[in-house]
């Protein structure tokens, strides 16, 4: 028998289609379904379209089926039903907080965190309840090493799901919680100047060297006052710019977005800037990146001022 679901669904929702345990027996057999989570199954072919994220929601969308009527999804779970990016944040476990005293319990695919959740922290997404984007970031913060958590943060500044202000309101509200310290370390790191995870690492990974703070974010004309490009990172006193080259940068379409890239570098080289570029890998040889950076700053210094303005 076919499963033509284009979506999750439960083997309550098969034996009701008409499927039998056997259909469903035999499709797991076959490789036509993948089993999300005991007694709930999706088809292989829509599995594989999934991303990371859609993976992670319905997986969530499983476990929340069998979840306690007080169970909000919260943290990472709640960064992704929130449309958040993430980096380096084990997207395996769906993370619930549940409102009453309750050690952090993990199971194989879920952990529950007990601590309260007030209606000002917490709204419906898709019909689930889950944590506030202000709540979730803070979250993510006390509990997350500083560069995933100031990632997710910077996201949710640029996208306007939350503001600096209201950050360090919930920083006070969770002032007796576990790692509030560091949360509010990552939250002063947090900026929505970023465009990209790979930009708030560049961000960072910058911020440890040995070498002048850039201007972050800039805007880049021409002397006729023509927009040329978008700088993630301008020394304007060298000469120098600075661009993480990654995935999701420029636009959805990797062909036009590596064509527009190259047209807006050409024009910032005819308008003498120094253009430095790096990837992910590069980022972890912190002592190669500043030596590229420093050589650059060597070679505008040896030509004209760059033509143009920023702001």
């Amino acid at each position: 028998m076919d499963f033509d679901q284009n979506h999750m669904f439960s083997r309550t929702d098969a034996l009701a289609r008409g499927y039998t345990d056997d259909d469903l027996r035999r499709g797991r057999a076959s490789g036509e379904l993948v089993t999300v989570r005991r007694g709930h199954f999706i088809r292989a072919e829509v599995y594989r379209t999934l991303d990371a994220h859609r993976r992670h929601a319905v997986l969530a969308e499983a476990i929340f089926a069998e979840s306690s009527a007080d169970t909000v999804f919260s943290h990472v779970s709640a960064a992704v039903l929130h449309g958040m990016e993430t980096w380096d944040i084990p997207l395996d476990k769906v993370t619930f907080t549940i409102g009453r005293s309750y050690a952090g319990k993990r199971g194989r695919q879920r952990v529950l965190h007990g601590s309260p959740v007030p209606s000002s922290d917490l709204m419906t997404v898709n019909g689930f309840a889950v944590t506030t984007p202000t709540r979730t970031v803070v979250d993510l913060a006390r509990s997350l090493p500083l560069h995933p958590a100031v990632c997710v943060g910077d996201y949710a500044l640029r996208t306007g799901l939350t503001t600096h202000a209201q950050l360090l309101t919930a920083l006070d509200d969770a002032r007796n919680r576990t790692g509030v310290a560091k949360a509010r370390q990552a939250v002063g790191s947090m900026s929505a100047r970023s465009q990209s995870a790979g930009e708030s690492r560049s961000r960072m990974q910058l911020d440890t060297l040995p070498l002048p703070p850039p201007q972050l974010g800039q805007w880049l004309r021409d002397e006729f006052g023509l927009l040329v490009a978008r700088v993630p990172f301008l020394y304007p006193d060298h000469g120098v710019v600075g661009i993480f080259e990654g995935q999701g940068l420029y636009g959805a379409d990797p062909v036009i977005a590596d064509v527009d890239c190259t047209r807006q570098r050409k024009r910032m080289r005819d308008l003498g800037w120094v253009v430095v570029q790096w990837n992910w890998e590069d980022l972890a040889f912190p002592r190669e990146l500043t030596d590229r950076i420093a050589r650059a700053f060597v070679r505008a210094a040896g030509l004209p001022a760059p033509r143009g303005s920023f702001t």
